[in-house]
């Protein structure tokens, strides 16, 4: 099967959606379909035997949901997107009411498939924009990548999406704990960008810096782009994704302080699979993966203090790697590709 995959996001950087286009389309490469990633982008990706990669050039910045939307809005690029997809036999489109390629494509394609990934609470101005944009869509199978997500989607689109998480592509299973992965001293660490408000950072520099006042002997590293104060953080810059998962396997527990409009875990997801601890602040979001995981600690969202009493207790009692590892199994592209793929044959008209 010829399936393209549409992620409107630049893949210039790094981003949950383009994490979790790029994971399908190599595993479904690797289950011998043919497939093409249509995105924003310039610079060349590293992609599997099996996948076409086609950029259609720079990406505009929109600001939406507390964060920033790399976006390929102009005529031409809808109109190349468009193109490249048109002999698939499956156009999946991720963020179809996006504006730009994502919503060109979905509006174009027959037999497609559809991904929302976002949780907001839209005004009913914006509600009624998106459900008049839905409305003109093809007909489509649809997916939401958590319960938030389902939520958002079906007030936008009064479609009831089908869950389907984010998934990943689990690594070796990490060796069993001989002291810390930092050295003599736990390594804490912070993933995402550094200046967008919803991830978090200034929460996880206080409590970096309380540690550091209180005697907390620990290492704070920051994993992302951005420039800010760092405190007591050391910051590693931006990385790609292969670097993030090997800088993650260097660290004891992750530190997920993030404030809002996360629909899933992914950042939680990718810790647990790197043999992670984790400490999350309780978003839903967070909130549901951590239960079906059965590991892990949150706090009240923005709460610092509460945040350092609770790696406190996950210094104090290690967690197995190889154990964090498998509570990660349920996110597996193994477990939720074949799932994907029954969208497609829905799609497909059953063949």
């Amino acid at each position: 099967m010829h399936i393209a995959l549409l992620c409107p996001y630049s893949l210039d950087a790094p981003g949950g959606v383009a994490t979790h286009v790029l994971g399908l389309a190599t595993w479904l490469a690797s289950h011998g379909d043919e497939v093409t990633v249509v995105a924003p982008g310039t610079r060349s990706q590293r992609v599997p035997d099996g996948v076409a990669l086609h950029l259609v050039g720079r990406s505009v910045n929109l600001p939406f949901n507390g964060s920033v939307a790399q976006l390929a809005v102009r005529r031409h690029q809808c109109t190349d997107a468009q193109h490249a997809v048109r002999h698939a036999d499956v156009v999946h489109v991720h963020e179809p009411l996006t504006p730009g390629i994502g919503y060109a494509v979905a509006r174009d394609s027959s037999r497609l498939v559809v991904t929302h990934h976002a949780s907001f609470s839209p005004s009913r101005l914006l509600t009624a924009v998106l459900r008049r944009r839905a409305a003109v869509l093809s007909p489509r199978a649809s997916i939401a990548v958590s319960r938030a997500a389902q939520q958002s989607a079906h007030i936008a689109t009064g479609i009831r999406a089908d869950i389907i998480g984010n998934g990943v592509l689990l690594p070796e299973p990490p060796p069993e704990r001989r002291g810390w992965r930092g050295g003599v001293r736990p390594r804490i660490g912070f993933l995402g960008r550094l200046e967008e408000p919803r991830k978090g950072f200034p929460v996880f520099r206080e409590v970096a810096d309380r540690a550091q006042a209180e005697g907390f002997d620990a290492e704070f590293v920051a994993l992302g782009p951005g420039r800010t104060d760092p405190g007591s953080v050391r910051v590693l810059g931006v990385i790609d994704d292969t670097e993030r998962n090997a800088a993650l396997q260097q660290v004891d527990v992750l530190l997920a302080p993030n404030m809002f409009g996360e629909s899933f875990g992914l950042v939680l997801v990718e810790a647990l699979a790197a043999g992670c601890s984790v400490v999350a602040s309780d978003l839903p979001g967070f909130l549901d993966v951590l239960a079906e995981s059965g590991t892990g600690r949150t706090f009240p969202t923005g709460d610092a203090g509460a945040a350092l009493a609770a790696l406190g207790a996950v210094v104090r009692m290690p967690e197995d790697p190889v154990m964090l590892h498998a509570s990660a199994q349920p996110w597996s592209w193994n477990r939720l590709g074949p799932r994907v793929r029954e969208q497609y044959t829905a799609a497909f008209g059953g063949r």
